[in-house]
């Protein structure tokens, strides 16, 4: 069965430790985004280009201004998004709504 969902679209989220909350990123299929527990960074939008995600937005904190970060998309599923930039990898896990 062929899907016409981007795989990207979701909620995706790295779990809460003791010494942080929840905290990433929701990349809706209009293309724009919105962090989740990210101090000093609103993201405002997204696109896939290949095998990067371009993420878009404004820095909140002390330096203000608009930002793009690049991310090489490293895998993929349903469950499970893994980006890295500048040879430090980070995984994300889709949260599902109850």
């Amino acid at each position: 069965m062929i899907s016409c969902t981007n795989p990207l679209v979701g909620t995706w989220v790295q779990p809460s430790t003791t010494f942080t909350q929840e905290q990433g990123f929701i990349l809706q299929k209009d293309g724009t985004a919105e962090d989740i527990n990210m101090d000093f960074v609103s993201f405002k939008s997204w696109e896939k280009n290949g095998d990067f995600l371009i993420l878009k937005g404004e820095n909140t904190g002390t330096i203000r201004g608009e930002f793009s970060d690049t991310l090489i998309i490293e895998n993929v599923t349903d469950e499970e998004l893994t980006l890295s930039q500048m040879g430090c990898s980070i995984t994300y896990k889709k949260k599902t709504e109850k």
